[in-house]
C-alpha cells in the first residue's frame, strides 16, 4: 500500500481486513472514555456541490489529538466538522474525519482536530 492513498490509515486497516480493535491499539496518542452530546456541522462535497450540514453525535472518547465520535450521519474519511466549544464562547473547534465504521444504522467514527 502506498502512504499517500487518500484514506490513510483507514483504508490500510479495513483493506488489511483489521479490525477496530487492531486499530485502536495502534494510536499514536492515549485515549480516555468521555460522554458528552456534542452539536456539529459536517462540511463535505456531493458530485460538484458543497454540503453544510448540521447533526449531533456523542463524543465518546478523547485524547489530545481528537476524538471518538458517534452519529446518525454517515461519516466518511475526508469530511470536516467545526463546532462550538461548550467552555469557551467564541471558540470553534475543527477536526478531520480519519476513519468511519456503520453498525446498526450508527456511525463510530475517529476524528483527528486540525
Amino acid at each position: 500500500m502506498s502512504a499517500r492513498h487518500p484514506l490513510g490509515a483507514w483504508f490500510f486497516f479495513v483493506s488489511a481486513g483489521c479490525n477496530l480493535e487492531e486499530m485502536t491499539s495502534r494510536r499514536a496518542h492515549d485515549r480516555e472514555p468521555c460522554d458528552f452530546s456534542i452539536k456539529f456541522t459536517v462540511l463535505y462535497m456531493e458530485s460538484a456541490d458543497f454540503k453544510r450540514e448540521s447533526f449531533a453525535g456523542k463524543a465518546i472518547d478523547k485524547s489530545s489529538a481528537g476524538i471518538g465520535l458517534v452519529t446518525d450521519f454517515p461519516l466518511e474519511p475526508g469530511h470536516v466538522l467545526e463546532w462550538d466549544d461548550r467552555h469557551q464562547e467564541g471558540r470553534l473547534h475543527i477536526a478531520l474525519v480519519k476513519w468511519a465504521q456503520e453498525s446498526d444504522g450508527q456511525y463510530r467514527a475517529g476524528i483527528m482536530f486540525i
